[in-house]
């Protein structure tokens, strides 16, 4: 493991929504089909610290943000759907949570599909990098959406809420730069850089097994594990291309070295899948 004697957590792997696009877009050598980017959302119990999400998917917030120009030009480029069973309080009221019961939200990142939900929790802190944070302000109309930012999205009191991820203490963790969300190490942030400014993961131990959550730090399985960046179609929508490339070594070197690691994409049913064939 990357770290031993990691206090356990509950964690569920959520499918909220997805959008299509060509296979191709997520990494170099794939085909030109349109296939499905299902957007994952992970929702962590603590036994003493509650509940965490990591990102909130896509929502009826999403919906309603996109439906006129020029944000309408977002779901369009990337055809969203969100079935009724898929919709993210529906399925935290399943898993018997309230939506006042979540207290932090680790945001990886800012993108709309990452942050749809978060108007549906008023309550919870938001943790995230503060270098996406002001990003994500700082944005309005068409130079929004061209970074897929949907300002409609962020909460008005953000800054009120915000927990920028450097106030926590700093761990590393098999080279990794983390942060300890709540003082025992069992929820790490995790330094991602490349695809937006600060952008996050998250490290845990569940049911017996170390999960990396990376959120578009790859797109896909294959990505790391081929080294496989993101078509150069993409290349517009990262931040920092350079380093893009770098984390995605960092995640290849990492799977290549512990077979006990489930690294997580944030829009990868293989993941999906394989997490859930364990339990």
């Amino acid at each position: 493991m990357l770290l031993t004697d990691q206090p356990e957590v509950t964690f569920h792997w959520l499918r909220v929504g997805h959008c299509k696009g060509p296979e191709a877009m997520a990494r170099q050598g794939g085909r030109l089909r349109i296939v499905e980017f299902p957007s994952y959302v992970g929702a962590l119990h603590h036994p003493t610290q509650g509940w965490t999400l990591f990102d909130t998917g896509y929502s009826q917030h999403f919906m309603d943000a996109t439906s006129r120009l020029p944000e309408l030009l977002y779901r369009n480029t990337l055809p969203v759907t969100l079935r009724p069973e898929e919709h993210l309080p529906r399925q935290l009221e399943a898993l018997d949570v309230d939506p006042g019961d979540v207290r932090r939200i680790v945001v990886s990142h800012f993108h709309g599909d990452h942050v749809g939900g978060l108007l549906d929790h008023p309550q919870a802190r938001i943790i995230a990098g503060a270098a996406g944070a002001e990003h994500a302000l700082s944005l309005r109309g068409i130079n929004a959406v061209r970074h897929a930012i949907l300002p409609a999205l962020l909460p008005a009191d953000l800054r009120d809420r915000l927990d920028p991820v450097d106030a926590f203490s700093e761990v590393e963790v098999g080279g990794l730069r983390t942060w300890d969300l709540l003082g025992d190490r069992s929820l790490l942030a995790v330094d991602l850089p490349g695809h937006m400014p600060g952008h996050l993961g998250l490290l845990f131990t569940s049911g017996g097994r170390q999960v990396l959550l990376v959120g578009d730090a790859a797109w896909t399985s294959r990505s790391f594990r081929d080294l496989k960046p993101p078509s150069r179609l993409a290349k517009g929508v990262m931040h920092d291309w350079d380093s893009t490339v770098r984390t995605l070594g960092v995640l290849h070197v990492l799977d290549a070295a512990h077979d006990d690691l489930l690294i997580l994409p944030a829009h990868c049913p293989e993941g999906h899948a394989a997490w859930y064939a364990g339990h």
